[in-house]
């Protein structure tokens, strides 16, 4: 914390503007010897980026933010020049040169901001998650998190934890004044109602997770049903083929696309065969397991072929698939029957359409099926969505744990003393996601995977 540090703030590469940013005590040295002058503050400048010789290496833009009023809370120059590599990597050697400056690490600019409490450790973290989004809704999410939504949302239930907390030092510390203060018929209620909010935060964690990596659709069914056909019309490019030979697709195949403003993740798979080909059979058994880590399951029946055969083999794989996902039954190849106009039906409680992928029938019942079920999936309304990560459950599965423990104390003993240690233990474990508690290990971890200029 001691040194100033400096970094590109932009990508390496030729582009439009490159940023530098400085940050620590001796910023305004550098502001001196680059601009050879001071600039006011907050205030955009066009000037000469001068070397120690009193040559030009570039000119742009210069923004001084002096102490505490910037991103880090230090004093913050940052400097915006002509997108090039050689310039760049000049005026940084050259500013490298004063005593104390060093390269910035990996998360460094925003581990300060954090330490010098401009923002908590949620909002540093959503910074990463907002530059790394993949769709609107992960932009509006990681920005609610940013905006300090979800930090409001875990002082809010770490506030109702102190409270009670504070109620029972009071029985404890007065146990012989009598106080009537009415606390066994409101802690277990208090208890109840704090495991309700963990529980639903670990709710909105799910759909975090799908925000973050996408909605997984997983488009399956027997050989030359039209997987593939319908994988590169979804995903809008021919990355499948596509021939009327049996066991064509072996590998599993992936994209990425965006659908009414959601990341998905779209998977071909193998035609479901009985096969003696091994490699065909190792595509199959890929297949199977992808299906149990979707989200979302195409299987596909072809309408040219014995259809009671297929929904017999179909009848059979639905066995082993689990009821958290979402089927679509898609009887394509409607064109080749009689009855060639689209349905929507159920079969056997199975959402089920009638398509042609080939003649574009029925696409449009394809799509509204689709958003009906990205919207189950997505339950929340994205105001109220923010991103969650694994070390923020953690920490709210081991608070949970320890109330579900005071809970059930409670009722067999009600010993105030096991409860106030059990709710201090769930207030630690909760100041560890906004970074109250916390260690120089977690930080190092947390903002080495920070890009290197934030």
């Amino acid at each position: 914390m001691s040194d100033t540090i400096i970094a590109q703030a932009t990508p390496q590469g030729i582009g439009g503007v490159y940023i530098v940013r400085i940050s620590g005590k001796k910023t305004s040295i550098v502001l001196k010897n680059v601009l050879k002058k001071f600039i006011k503050p907050r205030y955009a400048v066009y000037s000469k980026f001068f070397n120690f010789n009193g040559d030009i290496i570039d000119q742009g833009i210069a923004i001084w933010f002096p102490s505490p009023n910037s991103f880090t809370g230090e004093d913050v120059l940052e400097l915006q020049g002509h997108g090039n590599n050689f310039i760049v990597n000049l005026l940084i050697k050259n500013i490298l040169k004063i005593k104390g400056l060093r390269l910035a690490e990996p998360g460094e600019f925003s581990k300060r901001s954090f330490l010098n409490k401009k923002i908590d450790l949620i909002q540093s973290e959503s910074i990463s998650d907002l530059i790394h989004s993949t769709s609107e809704a992960a932009v509006k999410a990681s920005l609610n998190s940013l905006n300090g939504d979800f930090s409001f949302y875990i002082n809010k239930i770490i506030n109702k934890v102190k409270n009670l907390r504070s109620i029972i030092e009071v029985e404890l510390n007065f146990v012989d004044e009598n106080i009537d203060l009415d606390v066994e018929c409101n802690i277990l209620n208090i208890i109840k109602k704090l495991i309700i909010s963990l529980k639903k935060t670990i709710f909105i964690s799910k759909n975090s997770e799908v925000l973050k990596n996408g909605i997984k659709i997983v488009i399956a069914g027997f050989p030359n049903s039209g997987k593939s056909s319908l994988f590169n019309f979804l995903s809008c490019k021919r990355s499948s083929i596509v021939t009327n030979i049996k066991g064509t697709t072996r590998d599993l195949i992936h994209s990425k696309i965006i659908l009414y403003q959601q990341l998905i993740e779209l998977t071909d798979t193998a035609g479901l065969r009985k096969t003696k080909d091994k490699i065909e059979n190792i595509g199959i058994n890929l297949a199977k397991n992808e299906i149990n880590y979707s989200n979302i399951l195409l299987f596909l029946i072809d309408l040219s072929k014995n259809k009671e055969n297929q929904l017999k083999k179909f009848d059979n794989y639905l066995k082993n698939i689990s009821s958290n996902i979402y089927i679509l039954l898609v009887f394509n190849k409607i064109d080749k029957t009689f009855k060639s106009y689209p349905e929507i039906f159920y079969y056997k409680n199975v959402k089920s359409i009638s398509i042609s992928i080939k003649k574009k029938i029925g696409l449009e019942n394809l799509y509204s099926s689709l958003k009906k079920y990205i919207d189950k999936i997505i339950k929340i309304p994205q105001e109220n969505i923010f991103l969650i990560r694994q070390r923020h459950i953690k920490e709210i599965k081991l608070s949970l744990n320890e109330l579900y423990f005071a809970k059930s104390e409670w009722k067999i003993n009600k010993n105030y003393e096991i409860l106030a240690d059990s709710l201090k233990n769930v207030q630690n474990f909760l100041n560890k996601i906004t970074g109250k508690v916390s260690s120089e290990e977690i930080l190092n971890e947390i903002f080495s995977n920070f890009c290197i200029g934030k």
